[in-house]
């Protein structure tokens, strides 16, 4: 039977632990948006000169950001991989760590991420609207109740067993989606297959003989979304009908929505539903160029471009590469005041080069096969996601044994 331990965080937790660095050496730098939402791991991805400013942390130690909207979206990473060990961050970080023979620092990072803390966490904030942070003094003094040192370590395995399930997914679509365009790039822009064939001249350069140059309006249908009137609860409450909104592009496939409506609000909005395999890009503001891949049917809101399969002869995948791989070139086409946008017109008259069908019919199917175990991973990661967020609060309220958490997640690994 576990003892649980109840007291201050400070007590049990490090917070902002000692790190010494020294002032003009150079060390690895974490940024906050370097930091995904609920994903563990983070890594530094630039160095910069330490002067004397910033959060300074070590390899496994939990960075926690303090700040709106940060905290609300889940910025809280695990730091690892760091040159030497050591690092510093954004100054709204805030770090903790395991204290000996109290808390296991793999477990400090669980109990944070859990809800209950961070919304707690969000009522301790202080500050103007917008630039609210939590309160460093009340965060310290917060009380927490955590089980014995073994009981909390068994956690952390339970939980970083999935989450490292996620962690090697992630890293598997990267390599798969670095050889999808390797492929794209060897075929549609080098032409490395048709080196020692005939080459001929078009409106887009030299190409293959028999490709043609062709307009993406020519291969795809196009289309855009609408956003339902926000004063009719009745649009979206209960609503079933994925609506997509550009902020949830992140060059990723679609499963399900932030939000969504109801056949009401599709009916009386210009929402529509497009079909699965609808390759979807940003063409508003901060987001332009972002894209998405529809992996259920869904709606989207106006600022939404849903390029659509006319048939199979092109699928979405040769859209989705060709997009991804111009998107410099289109985000330039992009027009407006200060906050620049593309249409869909503009989309449409997108130069693109079409293969031949023998040459189309070799290509295709093998980038096909990639996507579609890129698209099996992350259907994979959402359910290790759903398992983790379900197995979380339960472990750390102790509503769930450890040994039956163990061994339901031995059975999913």
């Amino acid at each position: 039977m576990s003892k649980w331990i109840e007291g201050k965080l400070r007590d049990l937790v490090e917070v902002n632990p000692t790190v010494k660095l020294i002032k003009g050496e150079i060390y690895p730098f974490v940024s906050m948006d370097v930091i995904q939402p609920f994903y563990k791991p983070v890594e530094a991805k630039e160095e910069r000169e330490f002067k004397s400013g910033g959060a300074k942390f070590e390899n496994g130690d939990t960075l926690f950001a303090r700040i709106t909207p940060c905290l609300e979206n889940g910025k809280i990473a695990q730091v690892k991989n760091l040159k030497n060990g050591k690092g510093f961050g954004s100054t709204e970080f805030i770090v903790l760590r395991g204290k000996e023979g109290i808390t296991d620092t793999d477990f400090v990072y669980y109990l944070v991420t859990n809800k209950s803390f961070r919304e707690n966490a969000e009522r301790l904030m202080v500050g103007t609207s917008g630039r609210q942070r939590v309160d460093k003094q009340q965060f310290e003094d917060q009380i927490i109740s955590i089980p014995d040192l073994e009981t909390q370590k068994r956690i952390s395995s339970i939980l970083g067993g999935i989450d490292k399930k996620i962690e090697l997914n992630v890293e598997m679509n990267k390599t798969l989606e670095e050889m999808a365009m390797t492929l794209y790039k060897h075929w549609f822009v080098d032409f490395g297959p048709f080196q020692d064939g005939e080459f001929a001249e078009s409106e887009l350069g030299v190409i293959p003989k028999g490709w043609k140059a062709k307009k993406l309006g020519d291969l795809y249908d196009t289309s855009s979304g609408g956003t339902p009137s926000r004063r009719k609860t009745e649009y979206y409450q209960d609503g079933t009908i994925n609506w997509l909104k550009t902020k949830e592009l992140n060059d990723n496939f679609i499963f399900e929505t932030e939000e969504k409506i109801t056949e009401l609000g599709l009916e009386n909005s210009s929402a529509k539903v497009f079909p699965k395999n609808t390759v979807i890009i940003a063409m508003y503001g901060a987001t332009v160029g972002k894209l998405g891949i529809l992996s259920e049917p869904s709606s989207t809101n106006q600022a939404c471009c849903a390029v659509i399969e006319k048939n199979q002869s092109f699928s979405y995948v040769l859209a989705y590469l060709y997009l991804l791989f111009n998107r410099t070139k289109i985000v330039g086409l992009a027009n407006g005041g200060a906050q620049q946008n593309i249409n869909q017109q503009i989309i449409r008259d997108l130069p693109i080069i079409v293969p031949t069908e023998k040459a189309l019919n070799i290509i295709q199917p093998k980038l096909l096969e990639l996507f579609e175990l890129i698209r099996t991973n992350e259907q994979e990661n959402r359910y290790l996601i759903n398992l983790r967020d379900y197995l979380l609060p339960r472990l750390l309220s102790g509503e769930i044994d450890v040994s039956q958490a163990e061994k339901q997640v031995e059975e999913v690994l």
